[in-house]
């Protein structure tokens, strides 16, 4: 589950995990054209550094820590998925997902920066396993992002339920969901917390969390919007100011 900093490639302006390709780029100048690669040529996972094996990026030994600690959190998901997932949930879920495992959590734990989001989606997370990647919903968090000068990657994003709902028509979160991300929070304790739609701000809200509010790109989406407008880049730039410059 743990990904090295030191693995990683710089190429261009962003970084590859060069194990998520299975042909090597010809030319990447920026994030752009990363984002703009062809799953089919280069590989599922391709426009991001992990992928379901890997989802816990570590610059320093304190990361390390922390990613074990998660890793321990998802194994725990795994051994006994019906205490954290509702089983019509969990079933969906075995149905769409296009990887071995559960959808959890991916980022860097030690960015102090948290993104929740409300629950895997059914073209997204669900099939792939990374959080808000690949569906309309995940690409344009990731465009506005990167956009505004935060790599995606860097930040560590979840969701409050780790199973895709039937149809992506969520009912709701019970206490199983909300005990397994209190226990994910205790470990990372962030700095910033950022609730992604109503779902997560209601959830954060019940475990005593103070977070900022920001609506889901899914909202962006059902009005016809496909790139960072200068509405949600707005609303969206609380990330940066909490980010900062990327120091390493």
């Amino acid at each position: 589950m743990l990904l090295r900093f030191e693995e990683l490639r710089k190429v261009g302006d962003v970084y590859i995990n060069p194990r998520n390709f299975r042909v090597e780029p010809l030319f990447i100048r920026d994030w752009r054209d990363l984002l703009g690669l062809d799953e089919g040529t280069y590989g599922p996972y391709a426009r991001t550094i992990y992928n379901p094996g890997e989802r816990f990026l570590a610059v320093d030994r304190k990361d390390e820590k922390l990613a074990g600690e998660l890793e321990a959190l998802y194994r725990e998901l795994l051994r006994r998925p019906l205490r954290f997932c509702r089983e019509e949930y969990y079933r969906y879920q075995l149905e769409v997902g296009e990887f071995d495992g559960l959808p959890f959590a991916n980022g860097w734990p030690g960015s102090g920066v948290v993104l929740v989001g409300e629950a895997p989606g059914r073209k997204g997370c669900g099939k792939t396993g990374i959080c808000f990647y690949r569906d309309a919903s995940g690409m344009l968090l990731r465009k506005t992002l990167f956009q505004l000068g935060v790599n995606p990657d860097f930040v560590y994003i979840t969701n409050v339920l780790k199973c895709n709902p039937p149809e992506n028509r969520l009912r709701g979160f019970g206490e199983g969901e909300l005990g397994l991300l209190q226990r994910e929070l205790e470990i990372l304790k962030p700095e910033a917390i950022f609730a992604i739609g109503r779902t997560a701000e209601k959830a954060l809200k019940r475990l005593g969390y103070e977070a900022i509010y920001l609506r889901h790109p899914a909202w962006y989406v059902r009005r016809g919007v496909r790139e960072p407008g200068e509405e949600m880049l707005e609303e969206y730039s609380v990330i940066k100011e909490a980010f900062g410059e990327w120091r390493f």
